[in-house]
């Protein structure tokens, strides 16, 4: 790859994904989150293969999904840019992840564009969902960045298929009496960086901080278990799922497992819950 080339924009087309986050991380840091194979699996994959070279191949693996997804490397430039792009169905446009990493004012930014999306209202729930997903997983990083950079983590994830209307779920994921339905027995939480404590339903605390809000999901910090918890709601095809998804920094898979076991009990809950509100409307 030619200077020219390495230094000109990248052509992205179709609709077009951009975000951006600030971290107190180095901008080394912040690019071996990204392009390391082993660091990218403490806070976005479960596991990657592959090399971050212009032209090499780069695996990032979903097990729980059983998701082998290749992307051919187009940018790797330590500590200021990662690019990624993948071949694209007929008659879309290619598939291109770019992340920029500069310093400013003391801070390292981040800064994500994501292109390749269909246009059209029939396409906005794709669109929005992986909205939401990057805002989600943007937050995740910033936090594993500043708190448990380098250290493995273990991961939990709780779905189930549920009927519901995003309008519909964000009580039952963000308001008290909500939360009491399913999840706890006391406790709320507020804006994004506002500090939170739940008690749960099936025992124990959560608390921390409110690490991300967006139009369908939720981000908490949980310091009892030097980890996140996410609740979710997405669609897999044309089956809607509600989901609990997180993970802890430095402990075992063991530990991971009963708090996946707890949420998959509070998700049948849940959609009873759903279920009932539904049939009374």
């Amino acid at each position: 790859m030619t200077e020219e080339m390495k230094n000109s924009p990248l052509e992205h087309k179709g609709r077009i994904l951009r975000a951006e986050m600030r971290t107190s991380a180095t901008p080394m840091q912040a690019w071996e989150a990204w392009a390391d194979p082993e660091k990218i699996a403490h806070w976005f994959v479960d596991r990657a293969e592959g090399k971050a070279e212009a032209g090499a191949t780069i695996t990032w693996i979903f097990d729980k999904f059983n998701y082998r997804i290749p992307y051919e490397v187009f940018r790797a430039e330590p500590g200021a840019r990662f690019a990624i792009r993948w071949e694209p169905p007929p008659g879309r446009d290619p598939g291109i992840l770019e992340v920029t990493i500069t310093r400013e004012g003391g801070e390292t930014v981040i800064r994500l564009v994501n292109s390749g999306f269909r246009e059209g209202a029939e396409w906005n729930d794709e669109y929005e969902g992986v909205n939401s997903g990057w805002q989600m997983a943007l937050a995740l990083l910033k936090h594993y960045l500043e708190n448990y950079f380098g250290m493995p983590r273990s991961s939990f994830l709780a779905m189930r298929p549920a009927e519901y209307t995003v309008e519909k779920l964000l009580p039952y994921h963000r308001r008290e009496e909500g939360l009491a339905k399913w999840l706890t027995t006391s406790g709320s939480f507020g804006a994004v960086g506002a500090a939170y404590r739940l008690a749960l339903r099936e025992g124990g605390i959560a608390s921390g901080r409110v690490l991300a809000l967006t139009k369908s999901e939720t981000a908490l910090s949980w310091e009892e278990i030097r980890g996140v918890m996410e609740l979710k709601a997405f669609s897999m095809g044309p089956q809607k799922m509600i989901c609990v998804h997180g993970c802890g920094w430095g402990w075992s898979q063991e530990r991971a497992k009963e708090i996946e076991q707890q949420m998959e009990r509070a998700l049948e809950r849940l959609a009873a819950v759903l279920g009932a509100a539904g049939a009374s409307a």
